[in-house]
């Protein structure tokens, strides 16, 4: 009895020192991962953000997507692709992105830990503007000021556009003056697009500003082209600049999103209204020289799918598709803002201002800009802007001159801008027989937490109901 005594005693004192050592701090560490970061620095936060936004935000998905709705590109796989097929993966990209961004200007501004790390809070704003627009655009009012709080707020307001607009403007203001700023560390290695180079990060806020401003043609008409060509004074001056990334690699995993797409899917064909279009500048007989370089040819003719009604088409034997060797090879660069947008919003810009003869000189150039870009030769350059159709004279440009061409120019990568660009200006006509999505649905997880998500928007208004900008 005693020996068993002395066993109870012993297992009384384990369980009370266990007890003891259990103290309330490392019952809190319980749940914690030792190996997970906590802390992570902006020399690896700004690389990921980066990607985030040029891959997630403005390629896959969303930037995919654009191209059926704007018709650039016909869906010839069996599975659908509605816009309540990606909402919740665009919505979703945008606000995780936002949320690194956020992150990266907070650690390096005033009071951060890594205060004093201008040049890459400069850099974070513009990605910021960049990724915030694309989600505003897409879905018109969202969540912003109380947005990415977690817990500390589970049902954000929804902000409208119109303030969110003045908020991009703002934002890439601080950016350029960020930028300015002398900047502890050296950031070149962990930028991706411009290796540091802050000057070139000033001139695609001033690009993004010129975009921004030129959204709202139908809100202020003359005075969003004066603040258009304000801003294009500090944009990209020549074809040699522009936000062009070219770092895609051969392979699955870090390949151009579009190539990735095409490669497991085998999605994309012409759509007729893009093949139309393009001919629609060609005089008799004529073939742009862009299309030889871009589209397959079926028994030697170009083969457009028809939006909305096209067949399955996966091997390709029915309607043309993007070259897999000059368009959609998986290291194949993607244009973010070029040289030959800018002279675009120039140029519809001083259409708007009644400034025939320089809008003109603006729209020449662009057009030429933008098929050097392509990778045709000067040769078919000449041949091409010879013919009446491209270049018809200053007193005879109009605005369906100056989005045609851009729209041509915006083909494959930059969907997004030519869906935009079709929301405001109605150009160039659409095909679609269910019709073309003025906006996506907000994501079900979205309307099902969030007591404040507008209502009137669903799968039916979607077709009805334009963003702010994009109101007649």
């Amino acid at each position: 009895m005693k020996y068993i005594n002395q066993i109870k005693f012993t297992l009384v004192v384990l369980v009370a020192g266990l007890l003891v050592s259990c103290s309330e701090d490392i019952l809190d560490e319980i749940n914690t991962n030792p190996n997970a970061s906590v802390d992570v620095p902006i020399s690896l936060l700004l690389p990921q953000a980066t990607i985030s936004t040029i891959h997630g935000v403005a390629g896959d998905g969303g930037g995919e997507y654009a191209c059926f709705f704007v018709e650039h590109n016909t869906n010839v796989h069996l599975n659908p692709r509605m816009p309540f097929n990606v909402n919740d993966n665009v919505w979703n990209s945008t606000f995780y992105t936002l949320k690194d961004l956020k992150t990266i200007i907070a650690k390096g501004s005033v009071g951060g830990n890594e205060e004093g790390q201008y040049q890459a809070v400069g850099i974070a704003k513009v990605l910021y503007a960049y990724t915030l627009s694309v989600g505003t655009d897409f879905f018109g009012e969202m969540p912003h000021s109380q947005a990415n709080q977690g817990s500390l707020n589970r049902s954000p307001i929804f902000d409208e556009q119109e303030t969110i607009y003045a908020f991009l403007q703002n934002l890439l203001d601080e950016a350029i003056v960020d930028l300015d700023r002398e900047s502890i560390g050296n950031i070149s290695r962990f930028d991706l697009v411009y290796g540091g180079n802050a000057e070139m990060w000033k001139k695609a806020a001033y690009a993004l500003k010129a975009r921004f401003h030129n959204r709202l043609s139908n809100i202020q008409p003359e005075a969003s082209a004066q603040e258009v060509l304000n801003a294009l004074e500090n944009a990209f001056e020549s074809e040699d600049e522009g936000m062009i990334f070219d770092g895609y690699l051969s392979g699955n995993t870090n390949d151009n999103p579009w190539a990735g797409w095409q490669k497991s899917e085998q999605t994309y064909a012409i759509s007729q209204t893009f093949l139309d279009l393009v001919n629609s500048f060609n005089d008799p007989g004529f073939t742009d020289p862009r299309a030889n370089r871009w589209f397959t040819r079926i028994n030697g003719e170009f083969v457009g799918a028809p939006t909305g009604a096209s067949q399955s088409d996966q091997s390709h034997a029915v309607y043309s598709a993007p070259s897999t060797v000059t368009v959609l090879f998986d290291e194949a660069p993607q244009p973010m803002i070029t040289y030959d947008e800018m002279k675009f919003l120039e140029a519809e810009a001083k259409l708007r201002l009644g400034m025939q003869d320089e809008a003109y000189a603006a729209y020449q150039e662009a057009v030429e800009a933008s098929c050097r870009r392509s990778g045709i030769s000067e040769d078919e350059i000449d041949s091409y802007l010879s013919q009446g159709s491209v270049f018809p004279g200053a007193s005879d440009l109009t605005l369906n001159h100056i989005i045609g061409q851009k729209n041509i120019s915006f083909w494959m990568f930059q969907s997004i801008e030519a869906y935009n660009d079709y929301r405001r200006t109605g150009i160039p006509e659409m095909n679609d027989p269910r019709g073309t999505p003025l906006r996506l649905p907000y994501p079900p997880s979205e309307v099902n937490r969030n007591a404040n998500t507008p209502s009137e928007i669903n799968d039916q208004t979607i077709y009805e109901l334009p963003v702010w900008w994009a109101k007649p």
